[in-house]
């Protein structure tokens, strides 16, 4: 495994530990304090992903890991400052260039002791350095992100709060408590609704199919005491028995266990797992958990087993994960035959929002998972949905989507309508900037396509999209001089080494 070192830990959780010192040392060993730390040195080495005909290579370097990218004759390095991930199963990098965070597109599997291509780079022809980390992104794996509001990966300096997850993830806002430290004044989970309380644990473990964002909200806008649907929409869909499960979806495969069903709100994610304690000796930890429910209705010979979760909880590999595997928390009683509940592949929420945002979120969702999964039927359904909605002038999101969905349909003067009208709404937002362009380009009106590239770029210097299509819109034209002169400033306020590129 990787070495790492920790930031120093937040103001709150050194304040936290000095009435709670248990707690917080127990806490500081589970993989979630650890979920986001400076780059040591690392395990140095090279592999090829051969989808993109890529040759990766790592290196430790001043600050950071230097990694490499080979592929038909031209190379790019980058340096990268953070390492993302606790290491239990996998952990990945992020860079800082400047006020931006980008993503590595390789991970280092600690349990196989080998390099591969990052989750989400399994398909992708041509992997760098330039893919964005959002707020969304970071919102799991950081104690407190700090993004500048209208851009899509700038973060203020430094860009996190903390590194590792803190008490306030849980516990909410401290300040109260600090200031009058005694039972009431900090959130207790444990002492919350059910749907509070549980979307707490499922604003990390519960990744379902998309989740949406309610209008004028982002997915890190949650906070312990809300709902999620406060926020966000979950949507789920079901999976045949056979299927592998996902790295954050633990929550959804509880609720298909037979423990959850029979038991409803009294069983939880805190019945088995305390956030405050890392078990030593985890087969025998858990297994007294089962016991608890369980040891009256077994059999003396079966309640006598030393591995519950060996059996009825067995690890399998991530379909999201990359080569890994992850625990199963569908609870089988024969891990084999699992049981799926709900009709396959379709999107439904997990807890429904306000009534009059139904349509909306569920319609977003069936475009967006559509779209990703070549699902025209899905998109048509959620292209409708839409159209039946009122007021969708000032909903930025909505436009987009009708936007996307015309585009796909070779209608590029109708998709520059919504495209505007959702620029409109966003106007420093630069990504809205590019759609337009996009659904300019294909409808011919190349100057005022770049006219919208180059605000885009204004914008955001860094933005690789914008790049590549002004750089190709300006070869187009025969400008060759001014697409090197982009490219070169792009590369070197990247700060990214090798040869040039092509793009």
């Amino acid at each position: 495994m990787a070495l790492v070192v920790l930031f120093p830990p937040s103001a709150v959780c050194t304040t936290c530990a000095l009435c709670h010192p248990k707690e917080a040392a127990g806490f500081a060993q589970t993989p979630m304090a650890r979920s986001l730390s400076i780059a040591g040195p690392q395990p140095e080495g090279a592999f090829d992903h051969p989808f993109s005909q890529t040759r990766f290579t790592i290196r430790n370097g001043e600050n950071g890991v230097i990694q490499t990218w080979t592929r038909k004759g031209e190379s790019e390095s980058m340096r990268f400052q953070y390492v993302v991930g606790s290491g239990e199963h996998a952990f990945g990098y992020l860079a800082q260039v400047g006020d931006h965070l980008f993503q590595s597109p390789i991970s280092y599997y600690s349990k196989r002791r080998r390099w591969d291509v990052a989750p989400g780079f399994e398909q992708d022809p041509a992997p760098d350095f330039a893919r964005p980390v959002t707020a969304e992104c970071l919102a799991c794996h950081s104690g407190g992100a700090r993004p500048v509001p209208e851009t899509l990966n700038t973060y203020l300096s430094p860009p996190f709060t903390a590194t590792g997850i803190t008490c306030e993830r849980c516990h909410g806002n401290t300040e109260a408590h600090l200031r009058n430290p005694v039972r009431g004044t900090v959130l207790n989970p444990a002492k919350l609704p059910e749907a509070a309380r549980d979307s707490i644990c499922e604003q990390c473990h519960l990744a379902g199919e998309i989740r949406i964002p309610n209008p004028g909200r982002a997915i890190p806008d949650f906070r312990p005491g809300q709902t999620l649907e406060q926020s966000y929409t979950v949507y789920v869909a079901a999976h045949r028995p056979e299927d592998t499960v996902k790295v954050i979806s633990q929550a959804e495969q509880f609720a298909l266990s037979t423990c959850k069903r029979r038991s409803g709100a009294k069983l939880w994610c805190g019945t088995c797992h305390d956030p405050h304690e890392q078990p030593t000796q985890p087969v025998e930890y858990f297994r007294q958990r089962c016991l608890t429910c369980h040891l009256a209705v077994l059999p003396a010979q079966h309640a006598a087993l030393p591995n519950c979760i060996g059996c009825h909880m067995p690890q399998r590999p991530a379909k999201d994960g990359g080569h890994t595997a992850f625990t199963d928390h569908r609870i089988s009683r024969h891990p084999d035959q699992t049981e799926s509940t709900a009709g396959a592949g379709e999107l439904v929420a997990w807890r429904e929002p306000d009534p009059e945002l139904r349509d909306r979120n569920l319609a977003l969702a069936l475009v967006t998972v559509g779209i990703e999964n070549h699902d025209s039927a899905q998109v048509i359904r959620g292209y409708r949905m839409l159209n039946r909605l009122k007021e969708i002038q000032d909903d930025p999101a909505v436009l987009t989507a009708l936007g996307s969905i015309l585009l796909i349909a070779k209608e590029p003067g109708e998709a520059s309508k919504r495209f505007s009208q959702a620029l409109s709404q966003r106007p420093n937002y630069a990504p809205y900037e590019v759609n337009l362009a996009t659904a300019l380009l294909d409808n011919n009106q190349r100057p005022e396509a770049n006219r919208h590239l180059e605000r885009a770029l204004e914008l955001d210097p860094l933005l690789q999209k914008a790049i590549l299509l002004l750089t190709q819109a300006y070869r187009s034209e025969g400008e060759e001089t001014k697409a090197a002169a982009l490219m070169g400033r792009y590369r070197t306020a990247m700060g990214i080494t090798g040869a040039d590129r092509n793009p």
